[in-house]
């Protein structure tokens, strides 16, 4: 497994002026954590080739695409395609966190800034889809991507005896992981060894097909973290022993 902590990482240049920290880069997508200030906004922009998955982390605050607006907060993910005008808007005092996702991976000529225009002044409600169980004992909210061969979800790891999963692993599907919020470790087995790797908010880990693993929450507050599967999760994948 691969860890690091998105706050080590540098911030780099770009031209909506946020806090932008490039992070993973796979062959057919990558992605970027952003931070934004509060009350703030970025650019209306588009792209001619890529499409971008907003993935919100914490805050809430205002999407544009095309020419809808959605009340988005911790939880929402948005998929955005090729040539369609977007802009995200930061409502709160406080930061706006997300991720974003570009397929294929990010190329920083491919970015349209433009005009404001019209929207529609009606802002569609901020919802969540319904919240389901797991396999491995936590309460998530699944996302999937048939087209990009990609799945996010949002989970709850919770503190309680009876959700503790063992080690699994996945033989096609590499893992990552993001730490939101709490605290915890991953628990795992390497070559004859048994391991458990303490883990807390910014964290991103790489788990790559083979490697047993299960997180685990010792804090009461239930630990929030964002996973993603490429290629996309398959029950059938998953595997113990």
């Amino acid at each position: 497994m691969k860890y690091l902590n998105i706050k080590d990482l540098p911030a780099v240049d770009n031209v909506c002026n946020q806090i932008l920290k490039a992070v993973e880069k796979q062959p057919n997508w990558s992605m970027a954590h952003v931070i934004m200030n509060p009350l703030e906004s970025s650019f209306l922009h588009k792209h001619d080739d890529i499409t971008e998955i907003y993935v919100i982390t914490k805050g809430y605050g205002e999407l544009v695409v095309g020419r809808e607006s959605y009340q988005v907060a911790a939880g929402s993910v948005f998929e955005i395609f090729p040539e369609i005008t977007h802009m995200l808007k930061n409502k709160s005092a406080g930061h706006l966190e997300h991720l974003v996702f570009a397929f294929p991976p990010f190329n920083p000529r491919d970015i349209r800034l433009l005009n404001d225009i019209k929207f529609n002044n009606k802002i569609k409600d901020f919802f969540l889809p319904d919240v389901q169980e797991c396999f491995d004992g936590a309460k998530i909210i699944p996302y999937a991507f048939p087209l990009l061969d990609l799945s996010i979800t949002f989970g709850w790891v919770i503190n309680k005896s009876t959700r503790i999963k063992e080690t699994h692993y996945h033989k096609k599907t590499s893992e990552f992981i993001y730490v939101v919020e709490g605290s915890g470790y991953m628990k795992g087995v390497e070559p004859q060894t048994l391991f458990r790797e303490p883990i807390k908010p910014g964290n991103w880990i790489y788990i790559r097909p083979g490697e047993r693993h299960a997180l685990c929450n010792e804090s009461p507050e239930h630990m929030v973290v964002v996973c993603i599967c490429s290629p996309m999760f398959q029950m059938e994948d998953v595997h113990y022993g």
